[in-house]
């Protein structure tokens, strides 16, 4: 039983040490997630190379959808067209930060830009010949619809792109680590094994009081016994006392 005792002590007390040393380790990350001790498990530093990418595309939209609303606003200035303006995601350089939510209510997305160009669409005819209401071809509006396409899906996964480059899904998840289990884990395993080591030192004590009382037992009756004394035979006392008498 106190050998038991001692063992689960020792694996709890290495709990403890092990799960602080884990949580450390893991707010460490929190703090600086391209320099830690888990740098080695987690290259999250070899990622940032890639964000000087992840910008030159969000100054490149950024760009672009300045150009077609400048564009909307020459035309809407020299004719009856009447376009809705291109909301622009991202913010002014040189952040370049994607905040979709900022939009103007009288802007368009830009995967609606073929919504709102097809009535403006010239349907194709077999002569190439095309009314004179209609401002852009078909063929042109499918070049655009394709266009605008791509960038959409672009835009809708750019904040999974960037959230795998700051490590937060990492981040999170180490979060929620911290939070819900690092303390709780740590307590219990300091209350454990305390308890542990009391039971282990109490079971040790109650081994040695039980051998200092065996041993005095045996001492005390080694001291306290009495030596018999030596009788001769029954025989030879008999014989003795009738040659006594005989005499």
């Amino acid at each position: 039983m106190t050998v038991i005792c001692w063992l689960l002590f020792g694996v709890y007390f290495f709990l403890e040490k092990f799960s602080g040393d884990a949580c450390t380790a893991l707010n460490n990350f929190q703090e600086n997630p391209y320099n830690n001790s888990l740098s080695s498990l987690l290259p999250c530093d070899e990622l940032l190379s890639a964000k000087s990418v992840l910008s030159d595309v969000s100054a490149g939209i950024y760009d672009l959808v300045n150009k077609v609303n400048a564009n909307i606003s020459a035309m809407q200035a020299t004719s009856d067209m009447n376009l809705a303006h291109v909301c622009n995601p991202f913010s002014a350089p040189p952040n370049y930060l994607y905040q979709p939510e900022n939009c103007p209510a009288n802007t368009i997305r830009i995967g609606d830009i073929p919504k709102a160009l097809k009535p403006f669409t010239c349907p194709d005819a077999i002569d190439g010949s095309c009314d004179s209401l209609y401002y852009i071809s078909g063929r042109e509006y499918t070049r655009v619809e394709a266009y605008t396409n791509s960038i959409q899906d672009v835009l809708n996964v750019y904040p999974s792109v960037e959230h795998l480059l700051e490590c937060k899904l990492v981040k999170e998840a180490f979060s929620e680590v911290l939070f819900n289990h690092c303390k709780p884990l740590k307590k219990f395993a300091e209350m454990v094994w305390l308890g542990m080591l009391f039971l282990a030192v109490f079971m040790v004590l109650l081994i040695l009081l039980w051998t200092i009382k065996t041993r005095h037992e045996h001492r005390y009756n080694l001291s306290d016994g009495s030596v018999e004394p030596h009788f001769a035979p029954t025989k030879a006392l008999e014989s003795g006392t009738v040659k006594e008498i005989v005499i």
